[in-house]
């Protein structure tokens, strides 16, 4: 099963790929990470951590040769999940056209998680990390223990926020569109406790977990 889970800041992609991924045994491929890794073992060209380092973009190139590499390890060969990528059309169709090289693999869904934006603001303003575990908490949903040390990142504080969601939006605008009609968009609704929206994720693929459940 090759799955993409796409939606907005503070949607709960990252909650719910987990949970996927435990029900189906298969792996999690968040770019992000990748790259992350990628800079720190020191295998990413210069002139895409010059790109990283400035806070830039990096070219569909590089991250579809990342994932040309990692959906061929074993572990891929079940299928895997797909977090942060692709954010637009031409991505989308890159990726198309490396699964068709690998044997002709195919995506079999793609879940959007739907979630109101006063509720992502909300998700995201009262987000904080501890400094020293690297746990993230809620103010409100999941307060932090007493005597943590917090970190308010910058990227989740008020005037930030409103730009990572806008920006979002325009990105996408075209993805939905271009995965509905290939009759691959499930539309998910987001909002309720991670279990309950990992049920409903489930109800849509009409898949049997792993487990046997």
């Amino acid at each position: 099963m090759i799955l993409l889970l796409v939606g907005p800041p503070g949607a709960g992609k990252g909650t719910q790929a987990k949970l996927l991924c435990e029900r189906y045994g298969i792996p999690q491929i968040s770019t992000g990470d990748m790259l992350r890794a990628a800079k720190r073992a020191g295998t990413l060209e210069k002139r895409y951590l010059d790109i990283m380092d400035s806070g830039g973009l990096l070219p569909d190139e590089a991250v579809i040769g990342l994932i040309a590499r990692r959906t061929v390890e074993p572990d891929c060969g079940r299928g895997f999940l797909l977090d942060g990528f692709p954010r637009t059309v031409p991505q989308a169709e890159a990726l198309d056209q490396l699964l068709a090289s690998q044997g002709g693999r195919r995506i079999d869904a793609v879940i959007q998680l739907d979630v109101p934006r006063s509720l992502l603001e909300e998700r995201l303003i009262h987000r904080r990390t501890d400094k020293g575990s690297g746990q993230i908490y809620h103010l409100v949903y999941n307060p932090p223990p007493p005597g943590a040390e917090l970190e308010h990142r910058a990227d989740d504080r008020p005037e930030a926020v409103g730009m990572r969601l806008d920006a979002y939006e325009a990105m996408t605008a075209a993805l939905l569109p271009f995965y509905e009609e290939k009759k691959l968009l499930h539309r998910v609704d987001g909002v309720g406790k991670p279990e309950e929206v990992t049920q409903r994720v489930l109800s849509v693929l009409g898949r049997p977990s792993s487990g046997g459940e």
